[in-house]
Formats: C-alpha cells, sequence, structure tokens
C-alpha cells in the first residue's frame, strides 16, 4: 500500500470538506425551485434558483412584467404562499416571524411614503426602530438615537433631518429611506449577515439622485459589508456598480452572473429588444444605445 499516495487522498478529502463549508459559510441567502403565482392570474414564477453570498450587490433586471418585483417581496417576506424553499444562511426563512426577519432584512418598495408626508425626516427614522420595541412601551431611548444619528451620517441627510417630508424632492425621499433601511438593520451592528432589497429606487429621479443613490449603496456595500439586491431598469448603473446580474424573462432566470458578461450587446438585443453598443473607457463600461 502507498502510504504517501493514501496520505494525499486524505488530505485532498478533508480540504474538500472544509473548502466546502467555507462556501456554505459564505452563503447567505438561498432560493431553490421557487414557483409563484397570482390568483386568478396566468403571470408566475417558474424554477427560479440562485444564491446570494456574502457582500454581494445584486442587481436584477428585465423588461416589465418579468418578475422581478414579484421575487424580491418573496424573499423579503411579504408573499408567502409559494413553492419551493428560501433559507437564511442555513434556516427556511419562513421560520422566522416579522420582527426577526425586520433585523437581517429591510426591503424599500416601489410605493412613495405618502402615508407619511406629514412627518419630520427625524420623527420618521426613528419608526425604523419599531423591530426592537416592545408595542407596551414604545419609546425611544439614547440608543435609538445613536443609531438613527450614524445612520443619517452615512447617508449624509443631516441638511434636512428635521424637515417634513413634503418639502423634499424624490431624490432626497429616496434617500432618507435607505436611511430608514440603514435603522432598521441597526448600522452600529455587523452587516455582513444582513440584506438591503430596493426596488426600482431610482423613477422619476433626475440623473444626478440617480448616480448619487447608487454612490451609497456602494459604499454600504464595499465599506460596511452591506449585501444589497437591487431591482433597476438603468442597466448602465447596474453595468458600473453590481457584482452580479439576474436577468428574469417571462418569471424565469434567462441569465445569471457577471455584470460584464451578462449586459452584452448581443443580451440587449435578444431581451430588452434594443440595438446597442458597449464602450469600454479606462475599466467603465457604458451602453449606447439605438432604436432603429
Amino acid at each position: 500500500m502507498d502510504r504517501g499516495n493514501s496520505s494525499g487522498i486524505i488530505i485532498q478529502r478533508q480540504w474538500s470538506i472544509i473548502n466546502k463549508d467555507d462556501k456554505m459559510e459564505n452563503k447567505l441567502l438561498t432560493v431553490d425551485n421557487l414557483n409563484f403565482g397570482y390568483s386568478g392570474n396566468k403571470f408566475s414564477l417558474s424554477d427560479v434558483s440562485f444564491s446570494v453570498d456574502k457582500k454581494n450587490f445584486i442587481g436584477i433586471i428585465g423588461r416589465n412584467g418579468s418578475g422581478k418585483s414579484t421575487l424580491v417581496k418573496i424573499i423579503a417576506g411579504i408573499y408567502k404562499n409559494y413553492n419551493g424553499t428560501i433559507n437564511y444562511k442555513r434556516g427556511g426563512i419562513e421560520k422566522f416571524n416579522e420582527r426577526e426577519l425586520a433585523k437581517i432584512i429591510s426591503y424599500l418598495p416601489q410605493s412613495d411614503i405618502l402615508f407619511f408626508e406629514g412627518l419630520k425626516v427625524y420623527d420618521l427614522l426613528l419608526m425604523g426602530r419599531y423591530a426592537y420595541k416592545n408595542f407596551s412601551s414604545f419609546t425611544y431611548n439614547s440608543r435609538d438615537k445613536e443609531i438613527v444619528n450614524k445612520s443619517i451620517e452615512i447617508t449624509g441627510i443631516g441638511e434636512y433631518k428635521d424637515k417634513s417630508l413634503l418639502h423634499l424632492s424624490g431624490g432626497e425621499k429616496q434617500k432618507v429611506l435607505i436611511t430608514l433601511a440603514l435603522v432598521q438593520l441597526d448600522i452600529t451592528s455587523e452587516l455582513s449577515e444582513k440584506i438591503l432589497i430596493i426596488d426600482e429606487p431610482l423613477t422619476f429621479l433626475d440623473i444626478n439622485y440617480q448616480f448619487e443613490i447608487f454612490s451609497i449603496l456602494s459604499k454600504l456595500n464595499t465599506e460596511k459589508d452591506l449585501t444589497i439586491i437591487i431591482v433597476t431598469h438603468n442597466l448602465n448603473l447596474a453595468l458600473q456598480y453590481t457584482n452580479k446580474i439576474l436577468l428574469l424573462e417571462n418569471g424565469k432566470i434567462a441569465e445569471l452572473g457577471d455584470p460584464k458578461k451578462i449586459i452584452n450587446e448581443e443580451t440587449l438585443k435578444k431581451y430588452f429588444l434594443i440595438n446597442s453598443q458597449i464602450l469600454n473607457i479606462d475599466d467603465e463600461y457604458y451602453i449606447l444605445t439605438n432604436t432603429k
């Protein structure tokens, strides 16, 4: 018997086990064979499977009606009547109650915050601490204010923290909502195992605010290790900022992987019906479109 060779096999097997455990440890969210349909509607998500690693910045793209918003609502725990499994780390997400889930996943929907329009920004941000409160004694303490102040510092909205939401522009409101998400997740805690999900944050925003929103999210991702999942129609910004793209078509995953490999001229023609040219300038990628 070749003991040297046998030892090598044992070491290789042990290394494979360790390497596999490391990869599993890095998995933050796993979606497996997800299927979903609206009652009385033919639309559905079909056989959707993918994983989210810690520190991912994932862009979900696709044409209107492809299932983007539905997918993130399911992950956020809003829609529950689905088939398949969604695991946070190594446990089913359905095992978390609403408050527990709010501490690890923050979801910002497309809809505006009209219900809270009369509030001042700071008062709205304090409400982000709801998951940490007992309804019998819902008061804010110095710890809550510390977290709100730190979140404001990160997103740079200090100049209008005392303003009414009624007096803010669309871009300013979007920054407030991101700040609210940071309060909910507790910006002072370890963020590497938490997820921020944003559904199309750039609608009706000026171009400067679009870049500013993505810049804030990139900073949270790279400097705070926050995992981000964003639904967006802005393919240029998705190409520049995200590190993973999930392309949906008719409720199914059409493409998944490196943004620079997925967002290309062929893909844009096939799935978005546009003629385009991808420019690489100093390792920055830009999409030029031509609908003719």
